[in-house]
């Protein structure tokens, strides 16, 4: 898809005293021109997207480690405070079928 309008500008050209081969000429190099701009700032997108895309990934990786974690930071305590609870219940229970 050309970035300038050719027609648009080969009549604006020759309006103002170029000839057409001479129009057509200084379009072509202007295109080009334009084309290659184009071409590199898209070049440039895309290894700026790249290295975005790459630093996301590290830190979605990096999130999801703490959040691990944390989970099992979290669970640890849980663990612990359940078997106590089922330890003296156990105890309390013993303790109560003994009495009977």
């Amino acid at each position: 898809m050309p970035i300038i309008n050719e027609m648009k500008s080969l009549d604006r050209l020759e309006a103002v005293g170029f000839t057409h081969d001479q129009a057509k000429a200084i379009i072509e190099v202007t295109g080009e021109g334009h084309q290659d701009g184009f071409s590199k700032y898209t070049d440039v997108l895309h290894w700026e997207l790249r290295q975005f895309t790459a630093e996301l990934r590290l830190e979605i990786r990096t999130i999801r480690t703490d959040v691990l974690k944390a989970q099992r930071d979290q669970i640890l305590p849980f663990v612990v405070l359940v078997s106590l609870a089922l330890a003296v219940i156990s105890g309390l229970i013993g303790a109560a079928l003994k009495w009977l």
